[in-house]
């Protein structure tokens, strides 16, 4: 609902005029609104030296004569107004005199519509002073909207007077989430409309449930701009809800109904204060239901953005009764519906609820603040729960790679949000797991400084790690070569002696992978053995063991018996057995790997190729090494040219107009981070500063762990339009 006054007298200056008085103290408006069931529907108050009069967009026109101040029965439901009509009508001497064009409107079923201006198609919706409709403009052949002053208040200046103010505030915004006014006109018949962009779609009540949290948090947002962008013109609206909000079908975004907007200036009088009640039951904050007009601010609009996602999350309006009364004292006392709702976004509403203005964001930029932190903490948490399924899952026979991966996403998690303490704790507990792990495996330097780095160094796990590291180190001269470990290993192992390069040992791992018998492997020189089929490894491989005497993760080939090759990945220790320095390493095989990376290299290469000869222009981003590769198709649409090389992805981003650079920044981030395909317009900047409009497609490219490697895509000129 929404609640609007004319200019007040004297009595409505008063801090006593307000909406619960004049409702409590008027025994027709109590016993109509008491006989109402709550409603989300806009309603106005006004307040006049001899009358008090509200609407309701649900009841019919009122007819003056039908109704006095003397009735002693409530009226009916078929009274568009109840009032104390004055003694006398005022004079129609109102501001729209001698500059308001007219034009011709035909009516639905009625009217020569080769005489009209406007053609009405058909009822939009209604309000307290309006209603909006769908019509045809001839003179430039489109579709609009056009709201028209109500018939019963066509004749009273100050409704006039208030509807051209509200042409005025609309056609006075310039903005992409509010509705775009055409012009302000008169009718044949004297009546006030303005026509507005016309907008295919439905409001946004009618879709929130459909849409996902996510969707309609975003929608908020958008609307939040448009708040942000009136306040800047000292602007306050009052009436902020879902069904003031239209959802066009290509993704618009526009706040309307600035029929209650009001200027906001603390060093007015009281004579030049808009005494209008205004606000809507359901959603209103306390000081519009109570009228006191002294703590309406920017601070009110706050509040309206906290209501309408207190609906997001709850999927009701934060203020109910049983009847349309109860509804308004609720809202006057500030009393929110229960919910059993909680986390970050309920937090962040009810701050915005808060029934003391001070108490709220002190502005609507603190409030979208507030809400982007949440995006960022949300991101954070599902990063920490990624974290938490590969800790389940981790374990040491995959080389701790469950842990490492979760160790990232961890460190993710906290470059996001670095005061999540979910991710703090979730770290420790993965340290501890990954040290108890390291322990099993007899990694005991590994375990020991896990321990150190989840603060458990002093811890009695740590200390008997310790001493099981003293231990091995003491043993370690002792042990056989002929150790279990080693022999029964899942993974293939060679056990070398590093004076002579002849192999000690091959477990049977080893054997079934290679294709040789025991005899024909142990005691044989590895350069007999002939197994590198690229020697330069081999030599690299030693040059690192010479340096480190360790390696890990060493990828090559090896040739079997028969002579194919094995794609392998080497680790291995250099470490004293019976007195004497040997190589202890584990061989996996990682062929299957290999080829699959292979044939998505060729993939790949075939589509690029094909989408050269199609004259397609590709560009490719590898989010490990940060790099950018164009197609010369890429160059030609950018106006660079290709002895200038690929521009960086900082470069690519300050090349798009200004406006949309954060929408590109977005796109990769959620393509990087959710791997979210994408398909935005841009405009790209050539060498001569000219903007060229461009559709460019992205899509991401994973990793055998679902981890965004690199983002393909392609850039689709959608004119030859350029602009500055």
């Amino acid at each position: 609902m929404a609640l609007k006054s004319a200019t007040a007298t004297a009595d409505a200056i008063s801090s006593d005029y307000n909406l619960i008085t004049a409702v409590l103290t008027d025994a027709r408006l109590k016993a109509r609104l008491a006989a109402m069931p709550a409603d989300e529907k806009t309603v106005v108050l006004s307040g006049k030296e001899t009358s008090s009069e509200l609407a309701h967009p649900a009841w019919k026109e009122w007819d003056p004569e039908g109704f006095h101040s003397d009735r002693e029965t409530p009226p009916s439901a078929e009274m568009d107004t109840i009032a104390l009509p004055p003694a006398t009508p005022p004079p129609l001497d109102c501001m729209d005199s001698g500059f308001v064009p007219k034009r011709g409107v035909a009516m639905i079923g009625g009217g020569k519509v080769c005489d009209a201006d406007y053609r009405l198609v058909g009822e939009l919706g209604a309000g307290g002073t309006g209603i909006v409709y769908q019509a045809h403009q001839r003179a430039v052949d489109r579709e609009v909207a056009i709201k028209v002053l109500r018939k019963n208040l066509s004749q009273d200046a100050a409704s006039r007077d208030r509807f051209l103010t509200e042409a005025r505030v609309i056609g006075g915004l310039d903005h992409p989430n509010v509705i775009a006014l055409h012009e302000v006109c008169v009718d044949q018949d004297g009546g006030l409309f303005y026509s507005m962009k016309r907008i295919d779609g439905t409001s946004w009540d009618q879709q929130i449930k459909e849409k996902s949290l996510s969707e309609n948090v975003q929608t908020l947002m958008r609307v939040a701009d448009a708040i942000r962008y009136a306040h800047s013109r000292g602007l306050i609206h009052r009436d902020i809800k879902p069904e003031n909000v239209m959802l066009g079908r290509f993704g618009e975004v526009l706040l309307a109904d600035w029929g209650l907007a009001i200027s906001h200036n603390p060093k007015q009088s009281a004579d030049e204060i808009d005494h209008t009640i205004g606000g809507t039951p359901a959603y209103m904050a306390p000081e519009l239901a109570t009228g006191d007009h002294r703590h309406v601010s920017f601070a009110t609009d706050v509040y309206l953005l906290g209501a309408t996602l207190f609906q997001i999350l709850t999927g009701y309006p934060p203020h109910h009764g049983e009847t349309l009364l109860e509804c308004i004292q609720a809202a006057a006392k500030n009393k929110i519906r229960p919910t059993s709702v909680q986390g970050e976004l309920m937090d962040i509403a009810r701050i915005a609820l808060a029934t003391d203005p001070s108490d709220r964001y002190p502005t609507v930029d603190l409030f979208v603040l507030a809400l982007n932190q949440q995006r960022e903490h949300e991101e954070s948490a599902r990063l920490v729960k990624r974290a938490q399924g590969h800790l389940k899952s981790a374990n040491a026979s995959n080389h701790y790679e469950s842990f490492r991966l979760a160790d990232a996403l961890i460190m993710e998690a906290l470059e996001v949000w670095p005061e999540n303490r979910r991710a703090r704790d979730i770290g420790k507990e993965l340290n501890l797991e990954f040290a108890r792990a390291a322990t099993d495996q007899g990694d005991l330097d590994l375990a020991i400084s896990l321990y150190d780095s989840a603060g458990h160094g002093d811890s009695e796990a740590a200390a008997r790690t310790r001493r099981l590291r003293d231990q091995r180190n003491a043993n370690v001269e002792r042990e056989s070569h002929y150790s279990t470990l080693f022999t029964h290993s899942p993974d293939a192992g060679l056990l070398i002696r590093m004076s002579s390069s002849r192999v000690v040992e091959a477990n049977q791992t080893f054997r079934d992978l290679m294709g040789y018998a025991e005899e024909e492997i142990v005691g044989k020189l590895m350069t007999e053995l002939n197994l590198w089929v690229c020697p330069q490894r081999r030599d690299e491989l030693i040059a690192e063991l010479e340096l480190n005497r360790r390696i890990d993760n060493f990828e090559g080939q090896l040739r079997h018996r028969d002579g194919h090759p094995i794609d392998v990945l080497i680790s291995g220790r250099v470490t004293k057995l019976v007195g004497e320095t040997m190589l202890i390493s584990t061989i996996r095989d990682i062929s299957l790997r290999k080829q699959a990376e292979n044939d998505l290299r060729r993939s790949r290469r075939r589509l690029k190729d094909l989408q050269a000869l199609a004259g397609l222009a590709t560009w490719s981003y590898d989010v490990l090494s940060n790099q950018v590769t164009w197609s010369d198709e890429v160059f030609q649409l950018a106006g660079r040219s290709p002895s200038e090389g690929v521009p960086t992805r900082t470069e690519y981003i300050e090349m798009l107009h200004p406006k949309d650079r954060r929408k590109m920044k977005d796109a990769i981030e959620a393509a990087v981070v959710n791997g979210a395909a994408y398909e935005i317009q841009i405009r790209l900047r050539n060498a001569s500063g000219n903007y060229r409009h461009l559709l460019v497609r992205g899509q991401p490219i994973f990793d055998d762990e679902g981890k965004t490697i690199e983002i393909y895509g392609v850039l689709i000129p959608q004119s030859n339009k350029t602009t500055c």
